[in-house]
Formats: structure tokens, sequence, C-alpha cells
């Protein structure tokens, strides 16, 4: 089916090329909107879970693992989204010349699975959070019953389209960023915070350390993935595109990334609690602070989840299933509840659920890399991305593309808790060598 792309649409909520015109983002407002996005509990258990006495790493050991993961997340989104920001195409119709025209859907497929799951557990989250509140004010609760509200209002907002998640989340950044500093300030002052055990302890900063940065960092491997779909709502507004989505990814990923994990820390220290949501209570000093905690909690579960995991399904799913961008959402919520997220979120399942996806989406990122840096050297040619005639290689799918991502993930998945550290130089490496050998040039001509 071929498409008209002789003009670009109107709307950021289709997946046809964004008129840099009509984008809704600038820098700013996007690092605002990753603010929000960053402020979440799942990395708040990440330095949870690292430090001693829950894990093996001493205070200096998490933090560091906690900026390289960041500065490596940021780097990775600023490459994967230069596409995205140029052209004005998600990460879908990017996908193309990678995998393939069918390829790129089982892509996207996968990545999908992780943010649905996501945004499942972040919903859950909120909820358990909203329990906490009505206990303490009523006496009463129902946490099915908040999950599905929770849901229910964030699939609204999402509903209302991508002007609507960029303004929302850009102005819950400030109010978000107020509590978290508002939380800090009490902490300390009730000094409930011992550091010389965490610090005494030798810890590792060998293989220990290396697998925990790297659990870090395979929490935004979906984020990575599909940066197109954010950066392509940005207008560059003549500027090196290259130096504005640095600047806003590093503004954007690394503040939030360093308070929740330092966030962590503190609970873990202060009380013991591997549940974020029952340390941060525990610290309340009364009960009017343990709600606004918890307010704190639910707006940032639901920011995170409209760009980080409603956004990107819901602009696949158009492709896929040839639906609308309102259509997505529906799926994407239904598909949320089907996803048990209250089984998800425990320490038994958390790491080695995104240690699992990580090692196919790792290696997809490297390939997409790989190709549009190298092999196209950033150039590419958006009618024939949009005419499904071309980058058909053999009946959808590259040779070289699924190839590469196969390999790199049974690479990957034997090193897990490494997958990233193993898995994408490899896949990298993998994909240039295939490309440069030919193996795709047969079917590419057949379509040029």
């Amino acid at each position: 089916m071929n498409r008209d792309t002789s003009k670009r649409q109107d709307s950021p909520d289709g997946i046809l090329p964004v008129a840099q015109d009509k984008r809704p983002m600038t820098q700013s407002s996007y690092a605002l909107v990753f603010w929000s996005s960053g402020i979440i509990v799942q990395i708040m258990v990440i330095g949870q879970y690292l430090l001693y006495p829950t894990g093996s790493l001493n205070f200096i050991q998490v933090l560091a693992a906690g900026i390289v993961a960041s500065i490596g997340v940021a780097l990775l989104m600023t490459f994967q989204g230069h596409a995205g920001m140029k052209y004005g195409i998600p990460f879908i119709v990017q996908g193309r010349t990678s995998f393939g025209t069918k390829g790129t859907k089982f892509v996207a497929i996968l990545r999908c699975i992780p943010a649905i799951a996501w945004n499942g557990i972040g919903t859950w989250i909120g909820a358990l959070a909203l329990e906490q509140v009505t206990n303490t004010l009523f006496g009463f609760s129902n946490v099915w019953v908040y999950f599905f509200l929770i849901l229910s209002l964030q699939s609204i907002l999402a509903y209302r389209g991508i002007e609507t998640i960029s303004k929302f989340n850009g102005a819950m950044s400030f109010i978000i960023f107020s509590m978290l500093i508002y939380f800090f300030y009490v902490v300390f002052s009730e000094g409930n915070i011992d550091f010389s055990t965490a610090s005494e302890i030798p810890g590792s900063w060998g293989l220990a350390w290396i697998a925990g940065m790297m659990a870090a960092f395979a929490n935004w491997t979906t984020v990575i993935l599909n940066s197109s779909d954010l950066t392509r709502q940005i207008n560059p507004k003549g500027k090196s595109i290259l130096k504005t989505s640095a600047i806003a990814n590093f503004a954007g990923v690394l503040p939030p990334w360093l308070f929740m994990i330092v966030s962590g820390m503190f609970i873990g220290l202060a009380t013991g609690s591997t549940d974020p949501i029952a340390g941060l209570v525990q610290l309340s000093p009364n009960p009017v602070f343990g709600i606004v905690l918890l307010v704190f909690i639910i707006l940032a579960q639901i920011t995170s989840n409209l760009t980080l995991n409603i956004l990107p399904p819901a602009l696949a799913f158009q492709d896929i299933f040839k639906t609308s961008w309102r259509g997505g959402i529906i799926y994407v919520s239904i598909l949320s509840v089907v996803t048990a997220p209250w089984l998800l979120f425990s320490s038994d399942y958390f790491f080695k659920f995104q240690n699992f996806y990580s090692s196919f989406l790792g290696p997809a990122a490297a390939i997409m890399i790989a190709d549009y840096f190298i092999i196209r050297k950033r150039k590419l040619n958006i009618e024939k991305l949009y005419d499904e005639n071309h980058y058909n290689y053999k009946s959808g799918f590259s040779p070289v593309g699924m190839g590469s991502l196969i390999c790199g993930a049974i690479v990957s998945f034997l090193f897990l808790d490494y997958s990233w550290l193993i898995g994408f130089p490899f896949t990298f490496m993998l994909f240039l060598t295939m490309k440069k050998l030919g193996a795709d040039q047969y079917f590419e001509k057949k379509v040029a």
C-alpha cells in the first residue's frame, strides 16, 4: 500500500512525518516532560535493591552505577532519537530500513510488551499509594477500584493527544520536583538517615557493580529504543539536531534519575524497607506530609505512563493494527490489565523481567543506530519509507536485521545480568559485518 507523504500531517498523534512548525515541544519542554516521567518508583527501587544490606553495593558504588547508567541512557537516546527530530518520523517507521516493513512491526511488538506491562505496574503503584491515602484519611480503601480509576484517568489524558500529554507533564514536573525537594528536607531534618553502615562496607567495583549498573541501564531500554517517538515532537528551530537532542536528553534524564536513585537509597537506609511506598509512609513525620508524598507518587506514575508506556504502543498500533491514536489508547489500557502488574511488581520478578526484555531490545537499538549512522549516514528517503513496496527485503523481513537481532538476543540472554554490556556491541558489529558483506543487497536491489 502506497502512502502520499507529499504533505506532512498537522497532528503529532499519527505516524506520518510531523512538520517542524507543527511540533508541540521545545528543547526545554521536552526536558521537563522527562523530569516528570523519570520521577518514578521503579527507579527508586533500583537504589533500594542495590544498596547494602538488601544488595551488595555501598553508597558510593550505587551512586556511581546510577550516574554511569543515566549518562549511557541519555547518550543512546540522543543517537536513537536523531532520525525522529530530523525527519519527524516515529520509531516504527524508522525501523523499516533496519528490519523491513514487517520486521519492524515484530520489533515494535517486542517493545510494546514491556511498555504495556510497565503501564500496568505504574498504575498499580499509584493505586497502592492511593490506598495508603484513603486509609490514613478515612480508614478504608479498595486498591482494585483505585487501579481502574487511575488507569481510566491517564487513558483519558492520553486520549486527548500528545500535545495534551506534553502540557500536562510539563506542568506536573514543577509540582513533582517541589514535593521531592521538600521530602529531602524533611528526611534530613529528622536525622533518620545513617550513612555509616552502607558507606563502610567494601562492596564491589567488579561484576556485582557492573550487574547493578546494567540493571539500572536496562530499566530504560524501552525508552532508548523508541526515542524518535518523542524527539519527533521537538522543533530544533534551525539549530544542530545532534546538539539539540543531546542537551534535551541529558537535561531531561540525569536530574530525575539521580534524584530517584538517591531517594531509594535514603528510604532503605532510614527504614530498612524494600517497599518504597511503605518506606515513604514510615518516614512521614505527620499524616499530612504522608498524604503529600503519596499524591506525589500517584502523579509521578501517571506522568511516566503517559510518555513512556502509553505513547509508544499507541503509535505502533496505528501501523500494526491500522487503528487510530484513540483506538491505540484503548488497546493499551485493556492489555495493561492482562499483564497482571500486581504480580510483576515484586522483588522476585523485577530485575529478571527488565533484563529479559533488554536481551531483545538492546540489540534492536544497536541495529537501528548502526543502520542510521553508519550504513545510511543519517540520510533517509521519506517517500520510500512510507511506500510499503520498499524495504520489503524477503517477504517483509530483512535477513540481516532479523538475523542480527536473533543472534544478539541469544548472546544477551546467555549473559542476562550483563545483556547490554555484551549484547549491544556484539549485535552492532554483527549487523555492520553482514551488511558490508552484502547479505541484504540482492533483496534491496529487487525493490529499488
